[in-house]
């Protein structure tokens, strides 16, 4: 599996406009092939900035999300990532 890691300034500073922009972002990026799970917040040091990890199937997917991310969001910063390990929690 691969991560889409993201990060972009801009985050909306009232909680349900960020609510709302993280949901819309969220809600497309659920219609991506290969897509498996995706997480979105804000920066705990930094509120202005978002963060996005998306999980895809495969290298394929990821880099479509990628491309696609990129022609359509100004100002976002994209990282691939191999998933090489996964840990779970005990509880």
């Amino acid at each position: 599996m691969w991560m889409v890691i993201g990060e972009q300034g801009g985050t909306a500073a009232d909680p349900a406009a960020r609510a709302a922009q993280f949901a819309h972002m969220a809600e497309v990026t659920r219609q991506s092939p290969g897509f498996v799970r995706g997480w979105w917040g804000t920066d705990g040091d930094d509120p202005g900035l978002t963060h996005a990890l998306v999980v895809l199937d495969t290298l394929d997917d990821a880099r479509a999300l990628k491309r696609m991310i990129e022609q359509n969001v100004s100002g976002v910063r994209l990282r691939l990532m191999e998933i090489g390990v996964e840990a779970g929690g005990t509880a």
